[in-house]
């Protein structure tokens, strides 16, 4: 018995023991395992607490304004809102999957199917379904997202669910753009992350984003609805600073609008142009058409629209995708600063240059050409086979004679040759503002031989890019200094106060004033009477050099033309290169008569004086006298007397009206039409075709119809002049006695050879 007693209290003593073993044991692992979760796995388990929580919103910043030189803003950015999706809280709801994703597609122009995927997907709280929503689209959500259904609880009652539990909206930042196509290269474009991606967006993205802000809100457990007790940090953003560029919007435009006519008149690969100022270095225009144009509002849309049709062709999905790929990334392309060009006969300005400084050649020293020369076995031709005859070296750059500057260019040898070459700024990057600037395709130096100086002499076998060509003419107008080119002039923080400025930066004296008076004055001698003649604006003594270049192995050309003005006084250089022009290819044939208009339009509208020669002042418009009400025979006699040539419509006695007005601007011995009757006013003739025709026969076949014709072009030579583009379609019908301008321009001694 008692040993049975004795068993039996061992036994309970064992059994405490586990009880307690276990107790000990389990508080241990309890122990343990809030050690580990508190103090190991802590804060990896309240970042997730604070994350079911706290609603994070970042607010992005608004981006910086770009403005023109004129504090035009050309981008700037605005508030928009974020379109969201928590598809999380369907969970419970799954019966307003398909009405809410019916609805975000219908909105937003989405894939139905794709937004039931994406409604379905319950382990995403946070889905952007849409960016840089505009206020219209948000009311029409906002409409949706405040209404509700009705559904059944478990507890059998009835509940309105609102479509707000899983669409949400936050702050966003758009950016809109003045002139969509306007400069589109050079500004670049911004991507879904509002960061630059090209252009000066890219360059300046750092100025230009700002910080963004937060909002951050509790959140139930579900994170579908905010708490009863109020937490809100909110930051504010910080907006981007601006920036001021050195463009000028309407020259600019000006210069896009010569670039699309070229374009499409050329029917060429692509065409570009600089415009800089020659005394710091300002960018005041830079655009091209064929590459590196596109709508900035839709970057990715194939601007060019023969493009576009050619894509829309393509069957095969993996051509197209290569084919629209390479579109697309040619559109957004600064040709202007990233590819480079032979620079043909333009070049010999600098060879020019080199031999007048280091006095290898005078101004007195003439040559004999007769046709080619041959150096170190080679063949040279000039462009003009039956050779120049006897010229000194400004008759030469005249008639771009290519055996005058090969021979001449040799006495620089490889060193000298060189010296200049990397003096002018062709062997580096200028160091403009801009992202991808490309570099020249130059001879190896330590294996150049005299043959590849007699090649570069005139241009040939090298390329440079179209800012290298435009800051060398810089340098030889403006007394010699290279300057590095820029296109923003300031910085502006968010009030508008400036916080930094560019100054123009002189990298060094190329050439001396006295030379540089030389080749201005040489290069005025192109225009005037040499192969650049098509480039004449009267008034303004524009100096220039034209360049052809073949692009070796493709039966390709450049036609180009570089130039500045006034001669004697320089403001503004220019350079303009067509890649691959139809038909005729000569820059003088070509590039001057292009340039010459967009030079007429900036020098007018930057208020440079013009200066007339007599000759000139011969031809200019005069003003019409006011003869209306008077008796039609004394208004005849008084315009006669003036020179005019008048012609009366109406049997009337008195003069009812006339055209062009009293006080208006008419070519000399232009038309007045004088009307007598109230039918006569509604009178009208058809524009006659003058294309073909010399400045005499187009203004005689004009007056003889009763319009009047501006001369666009050098009138000065009259004789040589053909018409080769009219302000009014032929056949359309115009007023009596309307101006209508009349392009001009000459062929004689402009071939399309190497000039």
């Amino acid at each position: 018995m008692a040993s049975m007693k004795s068993s039996r209290k061992l036994l309970l003593q064992r059994a405490r023991f586990v009880r307690f073993l276990l107790c000990v044991v389990g508080v241990a692992v309890c122990l343990c395992a809030l050690i580990y979760v508190q103090l190991v796995k802590g804060s990896e388990y309240r970042e997730k607490a604070a994350q079911n929580q706290l609603h994070d919103t970042i607010v992005p910043a608004e981006r910086g304004k770009i403005y023109d030189a004129n504090m035009n803003p050309l981008a700037e950015s605005s508030s928009v809102k974020k379109v969201y999706l928590n598809a999380s809280a369907f969970v419970g709801y799954e019966e307003a999957r398909q009405t809410v994703a019916d609805k975000l597609a219908e909105l937003f122009e989405l894939d139905s199917e794709e937004m039931m995927k994406r409604c379905s997907d319950t382990n995403s709280r946070y889905y952007v379904v849409k960016r840089r929503v505009e206020s219209a689209k948000i009311k029409e959500l906002l409409a949706f997202t405040s209404s509700c259904y009705t559904r059944t609880g478990s507890d059998g009652k009835e509940y309105e669910v609102y479509y707000s539990k899983f669409i949400g909206v936050d702050p966003d930042v758009k950016r809109y753009y003045s002139k969509p196509t306007l400069a589109s290269a050079l500004l670049g474009r911004t991507g879904d992350d509002g960061e630059g991606k090209e252009g000066l967006e890219l360059k300046y993205d750092a100025v230009l984003s700002g910080v963004p802000g937060r909002i951050i809100t509790a959140k139930t457990g579900t994170d579908k609805e905010e708490m009863p007790i109020e937490y809100k940090n909110v930051y504010d953003p910080k907006p981007g600073n601006s920036i001021v560029l050195t463009i000028d919007e309407y020259i600019q435009s000006y210069l896009e609008n010569a670039l699309q006519s070229a374009y499409v008149d050329t029917q060429c690969e692509s065409v570009l142009s600089i415009i800089m100022d020659v005394n710091t270095g300002a960018v005041l225009g830079m655009g091209s058409r064929g590459a590196g144009y596109f709508d900035l509002s839709n970057p990715y849309k194939i601007a060019d629209e023969t493009v576009a049709q050619g894509l829309d062709e393509i069957e095969d999905e993996a051509e197209y995708k290569t084919a629209y790929a390479a579109a697309r990334d040619r559109q957004w392309r600064n040709i202007c600063v990233a590819d480079s060009y032979e620079p043909g006969s333009v070049f010999k300005v600098f060879t020019a240059s080199s031999l007048l400084e280091e006095g290898l050649v005078t101004m007195d020293e003439t040559y004999t050409c007769v046709g080619s020369v041959q150096i170190a076995g080679s063949l040279y031709n000039c462009h003009r086979h039956s050779g120049h005859g006897t010229q000194n070296i400004t008759k030469a750059l005249m008639n771009s004679c290519n055996p005058f500057f090969i021979t001449r260019g040799l006495r620089l040898g490889v060193d000298g040759f060189n010296k200049y070459a990397e003096a002018f700024g062709f062997l580096e990057r200028t160091g403009i503002d801009l992202p991808g600037e490309g570099s020249s395709v130059y001879f190896s130096i330590d294996k150049m031989t005299q043959s590849n100086v007699a090649s570069a002499a005139f241009g040939q076998s090298f390329q440079v890019t179209p800012i290298q060509m435009l800051t060398a003419i810089s340098c030889v107008a403006n007394g010699g200094k290279l300057l590095q080119p820029y296109v923003v002039a300031k910085q502006l923080d968010a009030n508008g106060n400036t916080i930094a400025q560019t100054k123009p930066t002189v990298k060094r004296q190329v050439i001396s004033e006295e030379t540089s008076a030389k080749l201005r004055s040489m290069m005025e001698s192109v225009v005037r009477e040499g192969t650049g003649k098509n480039a004449y604006v009267a008034g303004y003594r524009v100096a220039g050099k034209t360049g052809t270049s073949e692009n070796l192995g493709t039966n390709k050309y450049w036609a180009s033309f570089a130039c500045f003005a006034p001669a004697n006084d320089p403001q503004v250089a220019m350079i303009l290169v067509i890649d691959n022009p139809q038909g005729a290819h000569g820059g003088g044939a070509v590039a001057a008569p292009i340039a010459a208009g967009i030079l007429e339009n900036v020098l007018q509208y930057l208020n440079v004086e013009p200066q007339y020669t007599q000759q000139e002042l011969e031809k200019l418009e005069v003003v019409a006298k006011n003869v209306v009400g008077q008796d039609v025979g004394e208004a005849r006699e008084k315009l006669l007397a003036d020179g005019f040539t008048v012609k009366v419509k109406g049997d009337g006695d008195t003069v009812l009206s006339q055209i062009p007005s009293g006080g208006q601007s008419v070519p000399q011995k232009g038309a007045i039409i004088l009307f007598t009757s109230e039918e006569s006013k509604a009178e009208t003739v058809e524009m006659p075709d003058l294309l073909g025709l010399t400045v005499n026969e187009a203004t005689s076949r004009a007056l003889a119809v009763g319009i009047n014709i501006k001369i666009a072009g050098n009138s000065l030579m009259t004789s040589e002049l053909r018409a080769y583009e009219q302000s009014v379609a032929v056949g359309t019908p115009i007023p009596y006695g309307t101006t209508v301008t009349v392009h001009f321009k000459s062929n004689m001694g402009i071939t399309d050879g190497n000039e």
